[in-house]
């Protein structure tokens, strides 16, 4: 599962590379962490308000459900959603509320002889990113969200070797696909994407593993003795 983003990109930057608009500029601030089990908000773009960067809670609930989020997340954790078993799925409705995640990274945990690192992926340009998702609307409103995970691809495994699963990211070409009705061309999209978007991972503190513990220089690349990077 993946539980935790970053996103350290300006509004500004953000407007630029997704040519949308803020409807709530000052709900956006930068975070280095930001850990969905916490009912993260993060700003999204609809298929339905593709010129709109909104903000989602990051955890997609039931539309006509009304009682407290973290209740339904304990429940049924809805963080994530495997891209394969959804398309499968015979319930079309499920893809009418599609939408695109901005992110500035992500992050990966490799086990090596008894300890976890954390690694932190980006693209090379630093560049806010898009992660495909599945969205609801509440009946009072809100959106929530669900980010889609696909396989791995093979330079993402040499950096984390606890799943077979990475988000979904899109360039720009398959982000507008995404949120048109041309969006099941996604699902028979290969991994090129990762190769698109120019993808590097460096180890950091592994004070990312104890909650609330962040400092300016915290996504800066950190050396371990003890740790052997793939290659």
């Amino acid at each position: 599962m993946y539980y935790k983003l970053s996103n350290v990109a300006s509004v500004d930057e953000m407007e630029c590379v997704f040519d949308a608009k803020f409807k709530y500029r000052d709900l956006h601030f930068k975070d280095p962490i930001i850990n969905g089990l916490e009912e993260s908000l993060l700003p999204v773009i609809t298929n339905m308000q593709p010129k709109d960067i909104q903000f989602g809670i990051w955890g997609r609930l039931p539309e006509d459900y009304k009682e407290d989020w973290s209740v339904f997340q304990d429940t049924m954790n809805t963080l994530n959603m495997d891209v394969k078993p959804c398309v499968k799925d015979t319930n079309k409705n499920l893809f009418q509320k599609r939408c695109i995640v901005i992110v500035s990274g992500y992050y990966l945990s490799y086990v090596h002889e008894g300890e976890v690192f954390p690694f932190y992926t980006y693209p090379k340009s630093k560049k806010p990113m898009a992660i495909a998702g599945l969205y609801t609307t509440t009946y009072d409103g809100y959106i929530t969200f669900s980010l889609l995970l696909t396989s791995a691809h093979p330079k993402v495994s040499k950096y984390h070797n606890i799943s077979a699963k990475m988000p979904l990211t899109l360039a720009l070409e398959n982000q507008k696909k995404w949120l048109s009705e041309d969006y099941e061309a996604i699902f028979s999209m290969t991994l090129t994407d990762y190769e698109t978007l120019d993808f590097q991972s460096h180890p950091i503190s592994r004070v990312f593993y104890k909650n609330n513990i962040y400092y300016d220089s915290f996504l800066d690349p950190t050396e371990y003795e003890s740790l052997i990077i793939p290659t």
